[in-house]
Formats: structure tokens, sequence, C-alpha cells
């Protein structure tokens, strides 16, 4: 995105926000498409849900991957060529019946359903493309660095759904290595970012997924009555979710300093830094709000009787790799402490044990007290980071020392040579 966009035309007004210097925020559409993408989540956490073995795991891992590298491709675009134009609009919500595709497909992606996610994955990549090639002949030149991978990896995909057994999932793991090298191979130095837009898309992105486990919560329920027991045991899987929320944004303190720390570099350093925190960093924080998701619904059924071992891990250790992937977070941007959350996130396995021989409440009240703890910790350490320096207060002039007056009768004092 190494071209500042064109200003839209005077009769499409652009539906976001504007601040300083005039930098155009998140449009309404790049929201809806957020939903559209959010949809896939849930129903990887319906598939863990229904498969909880190192298989079952293994298939929402190279899901995941594939729908959250082209996510990343799709913000990276809007951030260089908002949606204003009417082409741009049609394009995209394109691009969003195809995510539709892909989250019908993957549940079944393993089983029968491989060829329409790849197809669907094709049809992501065709529109990413397409859309790029009206960014400017240096974007269509950065894109044809890095499609034929994408090309690829939906090539691979497709065959995969011909075939079972083990094969299948060689060419899904081949397909998620050409993903991975291929920003090793092509750069992202080409790519210039808007940071504002950059950091406000994926913040808006993690409430919506932070939101699914809501969504658990009532796919759990399955029509069940909200009797005493299920309504305590849904408000305190509640504190789970918006401690993790808080945990990311602190009130939007840290999207200010976020966008303050790629503000501050180069260009090519500000790609690299934006795909490490906002790509990679992010990967544990949205699988272990899978995790979390696929184990509300088995943890709501008997709130009070011990859980399974596989729900009672992915409901701590999702926990545990959202805190990890914070700590990451803070540490490539320098934006937070790390060592709280770490603290936390090891602790958070520790939470498995109450689970498993206690109660599925006992489990959440456990992780909950771990994530407030590390809140607590923060707010600690950022009130010591806002603090104001000891001095006089900025802005105020040091007060002059005035002269006492002189004494009546004096005679004036006359310099001497």
């Amino acid at each position: 995105m190494s071209e500042a966009h064109s200003p839209s035309p005077p009769s499409i007004a652009p539906a976001a926000s504007t601040v300083r210097h005039g930098e155009t925020r998140v449009t309404t559409l790049e929201l809806f498409f957020d939903l559209a993408f959010v949809f896939n989540f849930t129903q990887l956490a319906r598939l863990l849900s229904d498969d909880m073995t190192p298989r079952g795991l293994l298939q929402v891992l190279l899901i995941f991957w594939l729908l959250w590298w082209m996510y990343g491709g799709y913000a990276w675009l809007t951030n260089h060529l908002p949606p204003h134009r009417r082409r741009h609009r049609l394009l995209l919500l394109l691009g969003m019946a195809a995510f539709l595709v892909l989250g019908l497909a993957t549940p079944n992606a393993f089983h029968g359903d491989g060829i329409a996610f790849g197809v669907g994955y094709l049809l992501i990549v065709a529109v990413h493309a397409a859309l790029f090639a009206f960014g400017g002949p240096r974007a269509a030149r950065n894109m044809l660095r890095i499609a034929p991978f994408h090309t690829a990896a939906a090539g691979l995909i497709i065959t995969a759904g011909f075939l079972d057994g083990t094969l299948p999932y060689l060419l899904w793991g081949g397909a998620v290595l050409l993903e991975v090298v291929a920003p090793v191979v092509t750069g992202v130095s080409g790519f210039q970012l808007r940071p504002g837009h950059f950091v406000e898309r994926h913040g808006l992105l993690m409430i919506i997924a932070l939101g699914d486990s809501f969504l658990a919560l009532g796919i759990g329920m399955d029509g069940g009555q909200a009797g005493l027991s299920v309504v305590t045991t849904a408000v305190l899987i509640f504190v789970i979710p918006a401690c993790l929320w808080w945990v990311y944004f602190d009130e939007s303190e840290k999207a200010r300093r976020a966008e303050l720390a790629l503000e501050r570099q180069s260009s090519p350093r500000r790609s690299r830094l934006a795909l490490s925190a906002f790509f990679y960093a992010h990967v544990p924080m949205l699988l272990g709000l899978i995790l979390v998701a696929s184990a509300v619904k088995k943890t709501i059924v008997h709130p009070f009787a011990p859980l399974d071992l596989a729900p009672a891990l992915a409901l701590a250790g999702g926990v545990s790799l959202y805190l990890a992937g914070i700590a990451w977070f803070h540490g490539i941007l320098k934006i937070g402490p790390q060592r709280f959350h770490l603290v936390a996130s090891v602790a958070a396995l520790g939470a498995v044990a109450m689970g498993r021989y206690t109660s599925a409440v006992g489990e959440v009240v456990l992780l909950g007290l771990l994530i407030v703890a590390g809140l607590v910790s923060e707010h600690r350490w950022s009130r010591r980071l806002d603090r104001p320096a000891p001095g006089p207060p900025t802005g105020s002039p040091a007060p002059v020392p005035i002269p006492p007056p002189p004494r009546v009768g004096a005679q004036p004092e006359v310099p001497r040579p």
C-alpha cells in the first residue's frame, strides 16, 4: 500500500469519522465485512466443540490460519483503498459473500465440503487482487508479487477436497506454509499504512470476536430454561470476556499508544511492526477466544458438575493463550507491561484442575480472579507511567523573584568601576 489513496468524489460522503490531519477512519462497510468474517469464528468454535480431539484442534488451526491470513490481506487493502467508490464496495461485498461460503463449509471442510471451501478461498483471493488493481500501479505491482502464493494455496485446498485420509491434511499444511512464506519472500516494505485506521480496524474486530462468547452462551443453552444456576453461571462466565476486553483496550489508552507507536516509525519499519503486532501477536488472542467459546457451550450445560478434561483444557487454555498474546502485543509495540500477563497466562493453566475435580463454575471463578489480578497490576503500572514528573506544572513559568522596595531616603547605588 505504497500510494496515498485518492480522495473520494464529493457526491459520495465517506461513512467514517475524521481525526487529526483529516485521516479517514473505519467505514461502516468495513465493520459489516468484519461481522461476516467473525461468522467463521463462530463456526470454528462449533467445530471444536463438536470434536474436542487433537484431530479437531488440528482442523481448527489449519482453517483459522487461512481465514486470518486473508482477513489481514483485506485489512491492509482497505487501509490503502477505502471503499468509497461504488465498484470498490461491490467487490468488497463479493468478498463478504465468499467469506460466507467459507463459514458454511468450515464445519465439514475435511469431510465433504473441502472443494466448496477451496473455491470460496479462490474467490476471496481473486477479489482481493482485483481491488488492489484499483489502488494504483505500485500497489498492483506489490500484489503481483504475493498473488501467486494465494492462488497456489487455494489450488492445494481444492485438490485436498478430492482426497481422503492423511493427504488432505498435508495439502492444507502446504497451503498454510505458502501463506507463511509469502511475506518473507515478497516483503511488506512496499506498503504504507495509516496507523489510526489500522489500529481502529483491529480493535473493532476484537470487540466483535469477544462478543462471540455471548453467542456461545445462547447456543449452549439450546432453548433450555434460564434457571437460577444457569443465570448465575452465565453472569460469572460474562466476567471473562468483559475482563479480556479491558485487558485489550484499557479504555482506549492502548489504542492511543499503539497508534503513536506506529506513527513514530519510518514507512518500511511501520509495515513490519504492524505485521508482527496486528497479525502474528493477534493469532494467540483470537485462537484463545475460539477455545473459550467452544468450552462455554460445555460449561453452561452442567455448571456445578466437574468438567471433562477437554473442555477444562479449552477454557483455561483459551484464557492462557489470550493473555500470552496480549503480552506479546505489548512487547512488540512497547505500549504496556508483559510480566503481569505472562504470569497470569501460566497460572491460568492451573485452573484446569479446578474445573476437572471440582466444578465448571469453580474454574470460571478462578480464571476471572487471575485476569482481574493482572488488570490491577497493569493499572498500577499505567498510573506510574502517566504520573507527571515532579516540578512546576507544565506551561507555568517559574516565579520571578521580586526585589524589595528601596528604603525611603536611601541614596541610589552608583555602579563602581
